[in-house]
């Protein structure tokens, strides 16, 4: 089991490193775009069970995905060890996505700065599922620093940690409830029941990881020159302070190392939503948020790949040289 994680690390580093210099793949072909478009199919099929039909969707959907997952790594174990650990990294590297997220936070600041307001409205609409039509500077840049804040959680360090417990299988079971709760688990006239247990499994998912960010973030604000200490104190004091038990951790802890507020107000497929505020700094409404936001990101995934690779050498070392010998 030790051998199997510190193998697993291995893939984890080289696919965060991958991520980092080529970024997500751009192609229909992308694992994850093909699941989304098998949910889209099934949902039609079974959405008119209502609960119980969200819920099969949601086991079925992670089925495919690990079964298919799994049927590629025991075909590549077949070949040779160097193919199979290639098939692991390379699936790794397709559930990851941190530079597309700091790129999708660069394509609003771009034009928000160049005073384009409509540009970033409809850069921002890429990243978020509000309505962007009519926000103001200040709505724009509190959405796109909110947007990277949570996506470090949900787009890097889950995905990174059932990659490192489970390998490419666990971060496809863990991308494969992400993805139908980001189509489905919605608290609307349509999706209130029927995606109501894909929302729930993405908590559970969730729930560790975010709260492992409330440490790792701190850390990051620390290597970039923010504010860590403020970072841990607002995360604490409001990582309860959202609907969802595990959103709000890493949106905390980012708005205490940013000195701002995120959260409040936003209105979702035209209807308005009062959301708790989280934070209590002074940065409003100032564009450079979203690329300290973007080098905080960076960071804590950098720092994310070097705990990996210290975790990995530790147990390489532990598996050569055992404690007990």
């Amino acid at each position: 089991m030790t051998a199997f994680i510190a193998l697993n690390l291995l893939c984890v580093i080289i696919a965060l490193l991958l991520d980092r210099f080529l970024g997500d793949p751009r192609t229909a072909w992308h694992p994850i775009c093909l699941l989304g478009r098998l949910n889209r199919l099934l949902e039609n099929w079974f959405y008119p069970l209502d609960f119980i039909g969200g819920a099969l969707l949601t086991l079925l959907s992670a089925t495919v995905a690990v079964g298919m997952t799994l049927a590629l790594l025991w075909a590549a174990a077949r070949i040779h060890v160097v193919v199979y650990l290639a098939a692991n990294t390379l699936i790794i590297f397709f559930a990851v996505s941190a530079r597309s997220m700091v790129q999708h936070a660069l394509a609003v600041h771009t034009p928000l700065v160049a005073g384009d307001l409509e540009g970033a409205r409809q850069a921002l609409a890429m990243i978020v599922s509000r309505d962007t039509a009519g926000m103001d500077q200040e709505m724009v840049i509190r959405s796109t620093v909110e947007s990277v804040a949570e996506n470090f959680t949900d787009g890097v360090l889950s995905p990174v940690v059932y990659a490192a417990l489970g390998g490419a299988a666990g971060a496809m079971l863990f991308k494969a409830v992400s993805t139908l709760d980001s189509m489905i688990g919605y608290r609307n006239e349509r999706y209130e029941r029927f995606g109501k247990f894909a929302a729930h499994a993405d908590d559970v998912l969730n729930f560790i990881p975010a709260r492992l960010a409330l440490v790792l973030i701190p850390v990051a604000a620390f290597c970039c020159r923010l504010n860590p200490a403020n970072s841990w104190r607002v995360g604490r004091r409001f990582r309860h302070a959202h609907a969802s038990p595990n959103s709000a951790h890493s949106i905390a802890a980012f708005a205490g190392a940013l000195d701002t507020r995120l959260g409040g107000t936003a209105t979702y497929f035209g209807i308005r939503k009062d959301k708790p505020s989280i934070g209590d700094g002074n940065r409003i409404d100032d564009a450079a948020l979203m690329t300290d936001a973007t080098e905080l990101f960076g960071t804590a995934t950098a720092l994310l790949a070097l705990f990996a690779a210290i975790i990995c050498i530790s147990l390489w070392i532990l598996t050569e040289y055992p404690l007990c010998a």
